[in-house]
């Protein structure tokens, strides 16, 4: 059930010290700070979609791209559908329930925004780290399959939160901490994953004598890691690892950051990312040593064999 309309009436606790007039200014001005990012992200995120779509030549991480891209604008809209809501309570002086569905649907797809780019980056780590085996190994439709999986699990393990906590269902169940603790864990999955691979990725291209890859590579994994963390990560911690805060500033600040990073990521994976299809510059296998292959563009990770997403 939608909850909303019952938490506002007890926002007064928010303790940030202001008065309700300027607190309901704040708020309101945030909200509509967010759904001005969130429009933005719309128009990238669609732009994403078509120019995907309509390439010729697509890349291993086409299908992850596409499967981000999807995921961000199912995630902007259901957030502008929200904060358009509590944008106009004030005023209206009502409130809009909405079908509890919508606010899973909304962090499930929150959820698997962070999948998809958490399994680009450990995809392009591999890559790197081990240029022949994944040139040679790597399966043909890993990237289908992985953004697949993680569409999967990501709804059933926020639709069984919902039913649990009483988003779908007035009760609470008993299992609402387990589940609770479940996406806790898959939180710190992706927090430590994430960081991990950037980590060892950033080590591996500033390291090597023998790289000659423009700053692109670097770039992109800097700006994939920056975002992720300070922009898509805090809605997870203020949601589900503190899950009963109680200071509405602080969500729609963490909402905010969310769209930011939904919207950052069409600029940060096709712009930067080199994805529109330039002429390859050097070769990426020449981060672990290994035999100088078929040339990639900038930001890009070896094909596994027969080219996977190929013409």
């Amino acid at each position: 059930m939608d909850h909303y309309c019952e938490a506002v009436n007890r926002s007064s606790n928010d303790t940030t010290g202001m008065s309700p007039g300027a607190r309901m200014t704040g708020q309101v001005l945030l909200r509509s700070i967010t759904v001005v990012v969130a429009l933005c992200g719309l128009v990238g995120n669609g732009a994403v979609i078509w120019l995907i779509r309509a390439s010729v030549r697509k890349n291993p991480f086409s299908v992850y791209n596409l499967s981000l891209a999807a995921a961000d604008l199912m995630h902007l809209c259901l957030q502008i559908v929200f904060c358009a809501r509590q944008i106009l309570k004030p005023f209206l002086h009502r409130c809009f329930h909405l079908p509890g569905i919508l606010m899973v649907l909304r962090f499930s797809s929150y959820f698997t925004g962070l999948g998809v780019m958490t399994a680009i980056s450990l995809q392009r780590c591999l890559s790197v780290l081990f240029p022949i085996w994944y040139r040679c190994h790597c399966p043909r439709h890993l990237s289908a399959g992985v953004s697949a999986l993680l569409w999967l699990l990501t709804f059933l393990m926020n639709i069984l939160r919902g039913h649990a906590c009483g988003q779908l269902s007035s009760p609470t169940t008993r299992f609402c901490p387990e589940l609770v603790a479940i996406t806790d864990a898959w939180v710190v999955v992706l927090f430590v994953t994430m960081g991990t691979s950037s980590l060892l990725l950033l080590r591996q291209v500033r390291g090597s004598a023998r790289l000659h890859l423009p700053r692109r590579l670097y770039l992109v994994v800097l700006l994939t890691a920056l975002a992720f963390f300070l922009c898509g990560v805090p809605l997870s911690i203020i949601r589900f690892l503190i899950w009963k805060v109680e200071s509405q500033t602080l969500n729609d600040v963490s909402v905010l950051l969310s769209c930011v990073n939904s919207t950052a990521n069409p600029a940060i994976y096709f712009f930067i990312g080199g994805l529109r299809g330039r002429p390859p510059k050097a070769p990426l296998a020449g981060v672990s040593g290994g035999p100088q292959g078929k040339r990639q563009s900038p930001g890009e990770a070896p094909a596994p064999p027969n080219g996977e997403g190929g013409p």
